[in-house]
């Protein structure tokens, strides 16, 4: 089954395939560093009150004769963290869809999504949108999107704005097109691109009243060939 729910659905779940392994690498260097650092060798603790190892008068330095050293705690590492709560949250979803005790959670729900009515894959779908949104936010990788361009940019078939991306996560059979929409023509504020159920002008079949815009790739190039 096919429908914006379930192209929304797939389309976050590439891009958080593509998301995680940035997070993977960064909790291994950060690993690596916490590593290192506790290599290194400690400090010698120093007196609050003589500041250094002497005799002072007569009376020695509260800490002479003794060769103490302070006691780092191991730093944090919330790149690692942040990858284990992904791992949850994913996990949570599998779960949603009774996938149990894999290795690979999201591969998972990328081959059951097809198989989920629309209202299971829009509830997967900000699931995983909200956690691919959350780690690119938090280091710092913008959305593998792309305008879609040409001669003249492509219209968008709903809102006639010449808007259009290509959200390119994933092999490129499973690239989607979505709209980011328009502005008021005398400079207003920015209209989103939604959906307004049977008989929009977006074609989509299943079409959803509310829902964001969005085609499959090979769709929207199709009718751009062939409206040329």
């Amino acid at each position: 089954m096919t429908s914006p729910h379930h192209l929304h659905a797939v389309a976050a779940a590439w891009s958080l395939a593509d998301a995680l392994p940035h997070l993977a690498t960064l909790a291994d260097d950060e690993a690596a560093q916490i590593a290192a650092e506790a290599r290194e060798e400690p400090a010698l603790l120093r007196s609050p009150v003589y500041g250094s190892r002497h005799a002072s008068g007569g009376h020695s330095d509260p800490v002479t004769g003794m060769i103490a050293t302070a006691t780092r705690p191991e730093r944090r590492n919330r790149w690692a963290e942040m990858s284990s709560r992904a791992e949850q949250r994913i996990t949570g979803v599998a779960a949603m869809l009774r996938i149990t005790g894999v290795r690979d959670p999201l591969a998972c729900i990328l081959a059951a999504l097809p198989n989920t009515l629309p209202g299971t894959a829009a509830v997967v779908a900000r699931h995983l949108q909200d956690e691919d949104r959350w780690i690119r936010e938090a280091i710092g990788i913008a959305p593998d999107r792309a305008p879609l361009h040409g001669p003249i940019p492509p219209m968008c078939p709903a809102c006639r704005a010449r808007n259009l991306h290509v959200q390119t996560a994933g092999p490129q059979s499973a690239w989607t097109v979505v709209c980011d929409g328009s502005r008021e023509p005398d400079g207003g504020p920015h209209r989103p691109c939604l959906c307004t159920g049977t008989g929009c002008r977006c074609g989509m079949p299943g079409a959803v009243e509310g829902v964001a815009h969005i085609w499959p790739r090979a769709v929207v190039l199709g009718a751009v060939g062939g409206a040329r």
